[in-house]
């Protein structure tokens, strides 16, 4: 319940300063490409957010089935949806084990690279503009093969495949691992907390990050990301890539985030995104 209740505060704190457009709400769309047959080849999942933005997650094309322009058609599907409901950005992240180079033709442009990540390897961070025009690969004929909306089960599917690849390119070393504190005053009312964790390979990710209006500027938000920090290094954690805006960026530099690891200019529109980095 707690956590529950701080990420609903973050979101609304958020949303004071960066309104969701007006009647747009986030939504997920799950493709699938079949044969003749009906069998499953590929699929991805879109999500466009309330900030008019659209993320492609997920994708993925069976082996036998790969180079035959399936990728292409799908993130062509995804943007013409993005487009359909309004998103004027796109975004993706890959890992060079995945597909950087498929992104690269459709048009995305990298924004950050976060080195070792997971070890030994790159994660990229790319985005493209949906509301102009750039230069991209002819369309894919896919011939018999036809995308359509698909279920739930179908995400699970693609989630699954997608992290098993990934496995077996980097073997991770634990679990996910969930961190969550909070601050209370001297009644027990609850008035700040952070929320995130640790990744199996060892990446901490911060959710939210929240402070009551009438507590601020008295350190508790620092307190709370110092205790946030040392947790996820005694669980192995070396470095906190974080993404603020330019509404909050300050805060963090205070706090020790020196290190711009990359910049996404009008997002959401009107701010600016910073993707920064501490070591552990």
């Amino acid at each position: 319940g707690d956590a529950e209740y701080i990420e609903e505060q973050a979101d609304q704190a958020t949303n004071a300063i960066a309104p969701p457009a007006e009647g747009v709400q986030e939504e997920v769309f799950i493709y699938q490409v079949t044969d003749q047959e009906g069998c499953f080849l590929g699929g991805c999942i879109l999500v466009t957010e309330e900030w008019k933005t659209a993320i492609i997650v997920d994708l993925w094309v069976e082996e036998a089935y790969r180079h035959q322009g399936i990728a292409s058609a799908l993130i062509r599907e995804s943007e013409r949806k993005a487009r359909e409901q309004g998103c004027y950005l796109a975004l993706i992240g890959t890992f060079d084990f995945q597909a950087k180079p498929l992104y690269d033709k459709h048009g995305y442009a990298l924004i950050e690279t976060m080195t070792d990540y997971p070890k030994g390897h790159e994660h990229y961070f790319l985005q493209k503009r949906l509301d102009l025009p750039c230069g991209e690969a002819a369309p894919a004929d896919l011939g018999c093969y036809k995308i359509t909306l698909a279920g739930e089960e179908i995400a699970e599917e693609l989630s699954d495949k997608l992290n098993r690849h990934d496995e077996a390119c980097v073997p991770r070393e634990h679990a996910d691992i969930s961190i969550c504190k909070k601050a209370i005053d001297e009644n027990g009312k609850l008035i700040a907390g952070i929320l995130g964790g640790v990744d199996g390979w060892d990446n901490p990710d911060i959710d939210a990050l929240w402070v009551d209006e009438s507590c601020r500027r008295q350190g508790i938000g620092s307190a709370l990301l110092r205790a946030f920090e040392q947790e996820a290094k005694e669980k192995g954690a070396y470095r906190l890539a974080i993404e603020p805006f330019d509404w909050n960026v300050g805060f963090f530099r205070k706090n020790g985030y020196e290190k711009v690891t990359g910049v996404l200019e009008d997002y959401p529109k009107g701010h600016t995104m910073y993707c920064m980095e501490k070591p552990l």
